[in-house]
């Protein structure tokens, strides 16, 4: 297993709901790249998804996401095979999505119904995250069913305890409702709480999100 891969094992834990990994060195290979930089700031929004029955290669990645940089192209499959190598159901099939935001989607505080979900933001603000406790209060109201107390809590988190925001190229690992332990138990009431960032006008991110295939996010956010 690659160092990366390893890194975001205890996701498996069933008291581990997110994993970041700090990477200072894609973070310099990136973002002092000002040939990629620019041609992505003069680029159109978009967004390019696409579903692979295995670990791409840095090839296949390339060609699938139109991605011309053979390293970003790399960098994301390296991202990928340690989503599959870590998350169950992942070797049966992924989903991977390249958006390029140049607006704030959606900035509500939530969890995602699905099993785990990484995200990595190779330019611009990241994904923000609440911390442990803030996070188990509003997703255990959440599993409930009480959207009172889910709304109020997430309007106090806001104001006494803002998430913190995951810094470019760093690898977070967000476990969702639907991870299943050996067990049978679930992570329901127990997912991290997230948001996307707020964005200006003139800012811009290049998202990399994973998924596994066959599990599809009900709340129809971008992160």
């Amino acid at each position: 297993a690659s160092a990366l891969s390893r890194a975001l094992e205890s996701i498996r834990d069933a008291d581990v709901n997110v994993v970041v990994v700090e990477r200072d060195d894609a973070r310099k290979r990136f973002v002092e790249r000002e040939s990629l930089v620019e041609a992505l700031r003069a680029s159109a929004a978009f967004e390019r998804a696409v579903t692979f029955r295995k670990a791409p290669t840095m090839e296949e990645t390339a060609r699938a996401l139109a991605v011309a940089d053979n390293a970003l192209a790399r960098d994301i499959a390296t991202c990928v095979r340690a989503f599959v190598n870590v998350v169950p159901g992942a070797d049966r099939g992924v989903k991977l999505t390249l958006s390029l935001l140049r607006s704030t989607l959606c900035s509500r505080l939530h969890v995602d119904h699905t099993s785990a979900r990484m995200m990595v933001t190779f330019y611009g603000r990241g994904t923000e995250i609440c911390d442990a406790r803030t996070s188990a209060a509003i997703a255990k109201a959440n599993a409930d069913g009480g959207n009172f107390v889910t709304d109020a809590l997430k309007t106090l988190a806001e104001k006494f305890a803002p998430p913190r925001e995951i810094r470019t190229c760093d690898v977070a690992l967000l476990k969702g409702e639907r991870w299943t332990y050996a067990d049978g138990s679930t992570s329901k009431g127990k997912a991290i709480v997230h948001r996307s960032p707020l964005i200006d006008e003139n800012e811009w991110r290049l998202t990399l999100k994973v998924d596994v295939a066959n599990f599809g996010c009900e709340c129809e956010e971008e992160h």
